[in-house]
């Protein structure tokens, strides 16, 4: 992990998820996501405070785990007050919600109550909306680029947008298959406002960082349509959600071998085929104790 300076005021911290910070002119500092653990809290930490700046707050982007299981040891060693939207919060304070909600709202067995879905709990003391604000003296805009969860919140600060993990960088999406998302339309609508934003440097949560959005953001919309459009294909015969699944793992090479890499996966297309309902393209119907999905004939 280093810090490494944009501009004046703006610096971010890259490592599995890169981490923003923005400093004041008195050396207060806020920083943008914690990191998965207290070990990489710890390690950010020694870099703020060797470079001789205060932490005074936290914003946390989205509530998944390697974006604020960090947090509470942040907190507790610095005083740091928390901030995000309101929609985070509720998984912020209570942790709980996220291996829940994958396990369609039963509570989760061991194999989901990991550190990858289930972070330690943190208090928000601050709830952000969209448009510019104030947080312990610094000024920054927060931006709604829900899709990815659907609270997550983008931060702009002197021409540096910090745009979480709305998109991710081409290599990922060849890595991983399909990015997740938990509302599609959502996810393409914020996808169009970052190709129409102006920002001198955008710096995404998984990737470096880029001075033109645009081919960034052309790979993810791109992933998403083919994603559609291979389940509306498929959809011409009666599947099931897990027989979607399977055709979706088999058409982007997606391997997976337990749980957690199971449900998060369900979880994208579940969203899918959720859009796909609300858009009238397909419908649904029961046979034999099972739900079906097609495409409206």
């Amino acid at each position: 992990m280093k810090l490494n300076r944009v501009n004046t005021n703006v610096y971010y911290i890259d490592g599995g998820v890169n981490l923003g910070l923005v400093v004041g002119e008195n050396g207060d500092a806020l920083l943008l996501d914690a990191g998965i653990d207290e070990s990489v809290a710890r390690k950010a930490r020694r870099l703020i405070e060797e470079s001789g700046f205060r932490l005074k707050g936290i914003i946390i982007t989205h509530a998944h785990a390697d974006h604020c299981g960090g947090a509470p040891y942040l907190v507790k060693a610095t005083g740091a007050k928390v901030f995000s939207s309101a929609f985070e919060k509720t998984v912020l304070e209570f942790p709980i919600w996220e291996p829940l909600y994958l396990f369609s709202g039963a509570y989760p067995p061991a194999p989901l109550r990991n550190k990858f879905l289930l972070a330690p709990g943190v208090k928000v003391d601050g709830v952000m909306e969209p448009g510019k604000g104030s947080i312990e003296g610094i000024d920054v805009e927060f931006l709604d680029i829900s899709g990815h969860t659907l609270g997550q919140i983008g931060i702009e600060v002197e021409g540096v947008l910090f745009c979480a993990d709305s998109v991710i960088a081409q290599e990922y999406i060849k890595k991983h298959g399909v990015p997740l998302h938990a509302h599609i339309k959502k996810a393409l609508d914020t996808l169009n406002f970052l190709e129409k934003r102006s920002a001198a440097l955008f710096i995404p949560s998984h990737g470096v960082p880029v001075d033109d959005i645009k081919p960034v953001v052309d790979a993810n919309r791109q992933r998403i349509m083919e994603t559609l459009e291979y389940v509306t294909d498929i959809l011409k015969e009666p599947r099931t959600a897990e027989e979607i699944l399977r055709g979706v793992c088999e058409r982007f090479g997606i391997v997976m071998s337990n749980m957690t890499q199971y449900y998060l996966m369900n979880l994208s297309v579940m969203a899918y085929i959720g859009y796909l309902l609300d858009e009238g393209e397909i419908m649904n119907f029961y046979e034999a104790g099972r739900q079906f999905f097609r495409v409206k004939m």
